[in-house]
């Protein structure tokens, strides 16, 4: 018996064997909402013994297709069931089980699988959104910003803080500022003689 999902629900279970190059494998054929399980018979001897084994697990959006063919002799009660599938490799396989009611099997899993395939759409496309905002958070968070409203701290007593400033001062608010030629040693602001302290940095101009 094979262990299920806590939100797994089984919908059929029969005896089945599994044909493998024209040898039948005895086992268990399980269908669920999610997954098609075959279940290999395990084997029991005075000698050895070995577990069940599962033989297949095909998870239902995998399927691509399934079909049933009955035998020219209605005396045999075995049908023949044909699952197509995309294995590891994204390459199409089969794999067919002799099995009573063959056709209800086709119609239960066809009907499943197209479930199946919508739920695993939505989630993809879920998971594609989820990852495109992941990374577009992760572009903003590696993204410069302005260092704007930042403190400057452990300024080069070398460099003068207010020279960046001094080539624009005079072109900018001329009509503010007073009608001289003197300017600050410092910052180069302009001054009148009668000042003792540049009004724009602070510097002392003079002795009172």
């Amino acid at each position: 018996m094979p262990i299920y999902e806590s939100d797994e629900h089984e919908f059929l279970n029969a005896k089945a064997k599994k044909i493998e190059n024209n040898v039948y494998v005895k086992g268990l054929l399980f269908l669920t909402d999610k997954r098609v399980i075959f279940e290999k018979k395990g084997v029991r001897s005075a000698f050895r013994a070995s577990p069940a084994i599962m033989d297949l697990n095909l998870f239902l959006y995998n399927v691509e297709n399934a079909n049933s063919a009955a035998p020219a002799f209605p005396l045999f009660t075995k049908q023949i069931l044909t699952i197509e599938y995309y294995d590891d490799s994204k390459k199409v396989v089969r794999s067919d089980f002799a099995v009573k009611k063959a056709k209800m099997w086709v119609d239960q899993i066809t009907r499943l699988a197209t479930i199946s395939k919508k739920d695993q759409a939505t989630k993809k496309e879920r998971d594609d959104l989820e990852k495109k905002r992941h990374e577009l958070d992760m572009a903003k968070a590696k993204a410069p910003r302005a260092n704007i409203g930042m403190a400057v701290f452990g300024n080069d007593k070398k460099t003068n803080p207010y020279e960046n400033i001094r080539e624009n001062m005079i072109d900018e608010n001329n009509e503010n500022l007073p009608d001289t030629a003197l300017r600050c040693p410092h910052c180069g602001y302009p001054i009148t003689d009668e000042m003792v302290y540049c009004p724009n940095c602070g510097y002392k101009l003079k002795s009172k």
